[in-house]
């Protein structure tokens, strides 16, 4: 008898569970390991060249091109060039970090 309630309350709870919780079955596994990164204070600089020198293309292209196909042209070839500049001039750097150990087999939220 003692067995059977057992059972059943813990059908009740885990009935409990899925009613007051999201429950998704997310497995996740990995081991510690070291990872390269690129630099984000390199990539910032990288980015806010890039940013000076698509402003600078588009002042050129939309003060001096009236044609739109031509204004079109022009930026994209003036945007690869750019971001090639700016790599030049702001290399990418590769930054260890290390990961640590994950194991997760479930995530629950409340839903309330």
């Amino acid at each position: 008898m003692n067995r059977k309630k057992a059972v059943w309350v813990g059908l009740a709870a885990l009935a409990g569970v899925f009613a007051l919780f999201d429950v998704r079955f997310d497995f996740e596994f990995s081991l510690p390991s070291d990872m390269n990164q690129p630099d984000p204070a390199q990539e910032a600089r990288f980015d806010a060249c890039y940013a000076d020198r698509d402003k600078e293309i588009h002042d050129v292209a939309f003060g001096t091109i009236d044609n739109p196909d031509v204004q079109k042209l022009f930026i994209i070839n003036n945007r690869k060039q750019a971001a090639v500049e700016c790599r030049l001039q702001f290399p990418e750097q590769l930054t260890v970090v290390k990961k640590p150990f994950r194991f997760n087999i479930l995530d629950l939220q409340f839903r309330y």
